[in-house]
């Protein structure tokens, strides 16, 4: 049981510091933001196997 309590803080530590840095994260486009160019390779259709430019 005593084996368990010192990785179990250590564990509880780190998810706590973890929480507090996910708070700051802002994932993908934010509202009013447009997505960049990118380069897809085009599988199927007139185009197939070349690279095309999305906008």
């Amino acid at each position: 049981m005593r084996s368990m309590i010192l990785p179990s803080v250590a564990l509880l530590v780190v998810t706590i510091g973890s929480a507090a840095n996910a708070a700051d994260l802002e994932s993908g486009l934010q509202v009013g933001e447009r997505a960049g160019a990118f380069n897809v390779k085009d599988c199927t259709g007139p185009s197939e196997g070349k690279s095309l430019c999305y906008r």
